[in-house]
């Protein structure tokens, strides 16, 4: 491997947000000119997502639903990587062994969440049965002890969320570009988080605000916000890596 494979991420000066806007706008193109793709991939993801929401409540799990949407901004990157390819202009992706690892890693961070956030409510609440995902929101809405939970959950679940982003945000393009470990993906990922940190914050918050509102209408919403972050993923990492967004 050429030492090329390895080089870091440039540091970004420009105003951050006018650097996300150039990302997702760019990002806007790839899915007008891949419009049908586009929308049958993240019509397919907003799919998957109903299917499990129907497996949750069918099999009596529905109170997995809302550390399930937190673990998903942890691995929602991985099924965005077909994408990557759309907007690379190349359908090969050089690295798929290692995609799978990184994604790997991504479920581990998002199962071991999940579990923080079972142990967070039996230390708030006791063992107690579950009475019901209604029933439990209004529990953690209306009591003082649901909003101790609810801000040790954001807070852990931060935590989390900070770390998965910042060794998948662009280890994943990477990867779909290198022929490089995954390892070392998403050490220059890290890296380039941290030396571009507040770009990187504005673009998590982007990130956070078009998901939200994606769930806000049902998922319905991802079919769109699914592929224009996946395009827009690819531009920033990129404008970093390559410096052309």
């Amino acid at each position: 491997m050429t030492a090329g494979v390895y080089s870091k991420a440039r540091v970004i000066q420009d105003d951050p947000g006018q650097v996300v806007q150039r990302w997702l706008v760019a990002g806007w193109r790839d899915l007008r000119a891949n419009l049908g793709f586009s929308l049958g991939y993240g019509a397919a993801l907003v799919l998957a997502g109903w299917a499990t929401i129907w497996f949750l409540n069918a099999s009596g799990m529905a109170w997995m639903l809302l550390p399930l949407l937190a673990g998903g901004v942890l691995v929602g990157p991985v099924a965005t990587v077909g994408l990557y390819a759309v907007a690379r202009g190349k359908r090969e992706v050089a690295s798929k062994g290692q995609i799978a690892l990184v994604g790997a890693i991504l479920m581990v961070f998002a199962l071991t969440w999940i579990r923080a956030a079972t142990v967070l409510f039996a230390i708030v609440y006791g063992l107690r049965p579950f009475a019901g995902f209604t029933e439990t929101l209004q529990l953690l809405l209306s009591t003082q002890e649901g909003w101790v939970l609810m801000v040790a959950g954001s807070l852990t679940g931060g935590l989390f969320a900070a770390l998965g982003f910042a060794v998948s945000a662009f280890s994943l393009p990477m990867l779909v570009d290198r022929k490089i470990d995954g390892f070392s993906a998403m050490g220059l990922s890290f890296n380039a988080a941290t030396h571009n940190f507040w770009l990187c914050v504005w673009w998590g918050a982007a990130i956070t605000f078009l998901t939200a509102l994606g769930i806000l209408t049902g998922l319905l919403g991802l079919a769109i916000v699914f592929p224009l972050l996946g395009y827009a993923t690819w531009h920033a990492y990129a404008d970093l890596f390559h410096g052309d967004a």
